[in-house]
């Protein structure tokens, strides 16, 4: 992230909120942590729960970055695409499990606010993996287009296999994680 005053704040939050739960994270913390005020705090988000929403909404597009970064090539065999994928999303979670915890966790700490977040957060990740697909079908035979319902299951699913693994304490981008991503999606995606 670019160090602007409100990028240090979402780096603060971040940093608090996996010390001590976003419940017990003040924006006193947040600007401490910044090295900046909550007067400032205050010029950019209108609680900590926004700030929050901004960090986990920023993250998610990072995420998205880090997978279009890798998938390029729609004629590449999907077997390829599959796990380049697979293996750029775990590579990023990887990254920071304790943030990639606290976020899974902390969502459901907000209410309806949170859980609406969530499921935009899904409904995203889920119509982009139906464009990566949907492109890649045009190239492919065996690769059938997803409807909605398919796609939300398995952004879904590798939601909760990424969660366990964090809470088991497992790495995220072990041979055995991308290997079975990249086997649940490569049965879904391939046409009967």
């Amino acid at each position: 992230m670019a160090t602007t005053p409100a990028n240090r704040l979402l780096d603060a939050l971040a940093e608090a909120f996996v010390e001590q739960g976003l419940a017990h994270t003040t924006v006193a913390d947040i600007a401490r942590i910044a090295g900046t005020s909550k007067r400032t705090f205050y010029e950019h988000f209108a609680s900590k729960e926004d700030a929050f929403l901004a960090l986990y909404a920023g993250r998610a597009d990072a995420l998205v970055a880090a997978i279009s970064a890798v998938v390029t090539d729609p004629t590449a065999p999907i077997e390829e695409q599959v796990r380049g994928a697979v293996r750029a999303y775990l590579d990023h979670l990887a990254d920071n499990p304790a943030l990639v915890r606290a976020h899974m966790l902390e969502a459901h700490s907000l209410g309806r606010t949170g859980l609406d977040a969530r499921r935009s957060l899904i409904d995203r990740h889920a119509a982009y993996l139906r464009g990566l697909v949907d492109e890649a079908s045009r190239h492919h035979d065996d690769v059938r287009r997803l409807s909605t319902p398919e796609s939300v299951a398995v952004v879904a699913g590798l939601i909760e296999l990424t969660l366990r693994a964090v809470l088991d304490g497992r790495t995220l981008n072990s041979r055995s994680q991308v290997d079975h991503a990249s086997s649940f999606i490569l049965d879904i995606v391939r046409a009967g």
